[in-house]
């Protein structure tokens, strides 16, 4: 739901399924395939009807007229987002539960949730950020004039995510964050792979490694980079962002530049191409991945992957079967592991077969929408509770420890 574009999808759940809502309005900022979060969205709401807000973000704007027509239709539960709006959460729950997908550390200033690489932080939004800011280096800017806005944005989220029914996060690292934050209404849902595998796909003969992600700091492509120093492969970089041309200005200097390509933003079908001919697939992140969706659909391509042990990625990645996890932000032992998977086809192999099917038991799209229909069942249930009973934001009503 934004200023400019598409905004509420409602949908029909299938009839089959007992219990089921008979129809969600989900609220999303944006309508475009630009990251993990879009794609997953996307995913989710393929089937599903079109409405816009475009006066949703505009707080001078009534209520009625921010929400359009969005509740025209008289859904049974809504799911937002990063629709972080306190107010407009408010307005919608006066008509039905409100669902919120926690894609992200929303209560945390500075977005990254950790203060060096594989040092995580572990704290609630607090007066304590402002020293962690200035004084620890989580803050990740040296922009200091940013940082009241940064704080109290981090606040304006916490309280939206408080007034909700049910929270959904994607990986027991966002869902630490959440606890960390005193929210207990939670639930862990399996996210979707958001691209189609190319059938019957076969890796290229010369040794490739493939990153898919955002160029920037917090996704460790200069650790990447360096690391290639000392394996010989070809490396396919594949994204864009605010550090590209930075980036490239590395592996120049390091002299790696003909054995790394960068192709910019890729389509789904191109990027499925990119994994189709991949020896591996690499996530070097430095932050706290909050999942790490690239992952699984490099396994579900049966592709092996070599990522950082840090935040949401060792949910999906089985150290020593399904790939290989090493300390964030060590060039060096990225450069070992890459190279060890490179010359042993036969582990390769076997590493993206059990990748592939331990992408087909958990992150199946079934398993996503049975988890996603039990949780809009207890939002339900929390929200006839709340409106008999009101009780404080952030008192358990119900749901579930994380991960039940």
């Amino acid at each position: 739901m934004n200023d400019g574009g598409h905004s509420t999808p409602g949908g029909r759940a299938p009839a089959a399924l007992a219990g089921a809502p008979r129809s969600v309005l989900l609220g999303v900022p944006r309508w475009t395939r630009d990251g993990g979060v879009s794609a997953h969205v996307q995913t989710s709401a393929a089937v599903l009807t079109i409405y816009r807000c475009p006066h949703l973000f505009h707080p001078e704007v009534p209520m009625a007229e921010r929400l359009a027509d969005a509740l025209s239709f008289a859904p049974d539960v809504i799911h937002l987002h990063q629709v972080d709006l306190p107010d407009v959460i408010d307005a919608l729950r006066s008509s039905a539960p409100v669902v919120i997908s926690a894609h992200v550390y929303s209560a945390c200033p500075s977005g990254v949730y950790y203060f060096q690489p594989g040092h995580e932080c572990s704290r609630g939004h607090g007066p304590g950020c402002a020293f962690n800011m200035l004084a620890r280096g989580c803050a990740h800017t040296l922009n200091l004039g940013a940082l009241p806005a940064r704080y109290r944005g981090a606040g304006r989220r916490a309280q939206a995510l408080a007034r909700a029914d049910l929270l959904i996060s994607y990986s027991s690292a966002v869902d630490r964050h959440l606890a960390a934050n005193g929210l207990q209404r939670r639930r862990i849902v399996p996210f979707p792979v958001t691209i189609t595998p190319q059938a019957d796909a076969r890796e290229d003969a010369g040794r490739r490694v493939v990153f898919a992600g955002r160029v920037v700091k917090q996704k460790g492509v200069a650790v990447l980079i360096r690391a290639a120093l000392e394996v010989d492969a070809e490396f396919v970089i594949c994204g864009d962002g605010r550090q590209l041309e930075a980036m490239r200005g590395l592996a120049r200097r390091l002299g790696v530049e003909r054995r790394v390509r960068f192709t910019g933003w890729l389509s789904a079908q191109e990027l499925a191409r990119e994994f189709a001919g991949a020896s591996v697939v690499v996530v070097p992140s430095l932050w706290p991945e909050p999942f790490g969706l690239v992952g699984i659909e490099a396994l579900a391509a049966g592709r092996p992957v070599v990522a950082s042990a840090t935040g949401g990625i060792e949910d999906w990645l089985e150290d020593g079967v399904s790939g290989v996890c090493v300390r964030p932000g060590d060039a060096r032992e990225l450069a070992r592991a890459l190279d060890a998977l490179l010359a042993d086809p036969d582990r390769r192999r076997a590493m993206g077969e059990a990748g592939k099917l331990s992408v087909q038991t958990r992150f199946s799209p079934e398993s996503h929408v049975l988890a996603l229909l039990d949780a809009y069942g207890r939002a339900r249930a929390t929200w006839g509770l709340r409106a008999a009973s009101p009780q404080p934001a952030q008192e358990s009503v119900g749901a579930p420890s994380a991960g039940a």
